[in-house]
């Protein structure tokens, strides 16, 4: 019986854990350089109305502005930011059967998981005004079944920007950090 017991510990902690690695993944397109005179600003009106968007404007910001950028009301450039938590059993697809584009694929539930998967996704788009040029465009993706979207955006922010000022460039990566799943 205490042999049973033992050897009980792990299979009980491998099904109570959610604190595994959480994989994020990023997806990156830089145009040309960017201007030299590194204003931007967000439109008038936000593309949504939550406060865990204006969080994630907050911290696009926090994140330009460290990197040199300006707030600013005329800038040459428009930060667009777009926010989703859906679930993850769903997929994100465009266009037609016969040319069906996956955006993003569901996710198949994980053996003993006692809860449903959710995906946090955030994605950062960067145009020139009044041209609409894109400049740049990164977003990160996250599946969570515990973890909330609010804890998930300060790694979402850095990670869809991650590639800000490497001009000409496509990335596709995937990055593992510890957390809640």
């Amino acid at each position: 019986m205490r042999r049973l017991a033992i050897l009980m510990i792990p299979v009980m902690t491998a099904v109570s854990g959610c604190g595994g690695p959480v994989e994020t993944r990023i997806h990156t397109q830089a145009g040309p350089v960017l201007p030299a005179l590194q204003q931007y600003s967000f439109p008038e009106i936000p593309e949504q109305n939550s406060q865990v968007y204006q969080a994630a404007r907050q911290m696009v910001g926090s994140v330009l502005e460290d990197r040199g950028f300006a707030q600013n009301k005329d800038a040459p450039l428009l930060v667009h930011i777009a926010l989703a938590n859906r679930p993850a059993s769903m997929a994100i697809t465009t266009g037609e059967e016969s040319s069906l584009n996956v955006i993003a694929d569901k996710k198949e539930r994980k053996p003993l998981q006692s809860c449903e998967d959710v995906e946090h996704r955030l994605t950062i788009n960067m145009f020139t005004v009044p041209a609409g040029e894109a400049l740049y465009s990164g977003t990160a993706a996250e599946y969570h079944c515990k973890g909330t979207v609010e804890q998930s955006l300060p790694y979402l922010v850095d990670a869809a920007l991650s590639d800000l000022g490497n001009p000409d460039t496509i990335t596709d990566r995937t990055i593992t950090r510890k957390g809640i799943e």
